[in-house]
């Protein structure tokens, strides 16, 4: 069982919003359940957790987008609650994991006419919580054996909603079109220190909250990376990426809400070197815990 209390103030050019200010505690209860049959691990648990917005999405700023679209954060937009109940199946390099939930006030986002605007063509985007509470149902396999110097990952997951978002018609669509990914990803143990990866993963079509993909999706990268000793001073790891070589990534979609958007993002081939230093890896001095981990999530 944990408690966890809030207190925050929101002030508006000086002048204090109780509106808006956040004063409350809740408890956040936790079971679990774990046991051996024959060699396959089977565990159980329920919890109740809260994922509080990012500081980015309270604020109350504007960002023009174009001239058609401004984007901002929303101040009132509310904590989002979840009730998990997890059946999880391992066996060597086998898992499986079977995930309901009961998810209150999901953040979104929300596509409305501008305020104060006369063009009924200019559109603002925020976050809102979602008017009605949902479930989800996540069923994932993975499998992640060991061939010699291969390391195959091969997942896969597929996700139920009875998700509800208004129209612009005003009326209410349900979006339980499952939404799943296939993927296969390969890392391959090269001599003096180097790695090969190779990934591919299809999105075939299906929803997720408010966003109906109305195109399958076909992702994949390579790439190599190195691993270089600084004696004393470390360790230096060089990746190199290539996302899309294909260009097959591209996306579909219509966005559900009080405007209904349609989106199209074109495939693009992206190179990316990623330079990681790692010093005092024996944590020789620093001794913390990092309990400030979750915040600094949020920003």
């Amino acid at each position: 069982m944990r408690y966890e209390h809030l207190k925050t103030d929101y002030y508006n050019f000086g002048t204090h919003e109780d509106e808006v200010c956040r004063d409350y505690g809740d408890w956040f209860p936790t079971a679990s359940l774990s046991m051996p049959l024959g060699n396959v691990q089977l565990s159980l648990s329920y919890r109740r957790d809260i994922e509080r917005p990012n500081y980015s999405n309270l604020s109350s700023y504007t960002v023009y987008i174009n001239r058609y679209t401004y984007q901002s954060g929303n101040p009132y937009l509310k904590p989002m609650y979840i009730h998990s109940l997890v059946l999880n199946c391992a066996y060597k390099w086998m898992n499986m994991t079977v995930n309901y939930s009961r998810i209150n006030d999901a953040p979104t986002m929300s596509t409305e006419p501008y305020p104060g605007y006369d063009d009924p063509l200019v559109s603002l985007i925020r976050p809102i919580n979602t008017r009605d509470d949902y479930n989800q149902l996540l069923l994932h396999i993975a499998l992640r054996p060991v061939i010699g110097c291969w390391h195959p990952y091969w997942s896969a997951y597929v996700i139920f909603r009875d998700y509800k978002s208004p129209c612009a018609d005003g009326s209410t669509i349900t979006l339980n079109h499952p939404y799943a990914s296939f993927a296969w990803q390969n890392d391959i143990e090269l001599p003096r220190h180097w790695r090969l990866s190779l990934m591919a993963q299809w999105l075939p079509k299906g929803d997720t909250n408010n966003f109906r993909i109305t195109r399958s999706v076909f992702n994949s990268f390579v790439g190599v990376q190195r691993d270089i000793s600084l004696r004393s001073l470390g360790s230096l790891t060089a990746d190199l990426r290539c996302y899309d070589p294909f260009e097959t990534a591209k996306d579909e979609g219509i966005i559900f809400g009080i405007r209904e958007l349609t989106s199209k993002n074109p495939a693009r081939r992206t190179f990316m070197l990623n330079l990681t230093w790692k010093f005092n890896e024996a944590r020789s001095k620093y001794r913390g815990s990092g309990a400030g981990e979750k915040q600094k999530a949020r920003m």
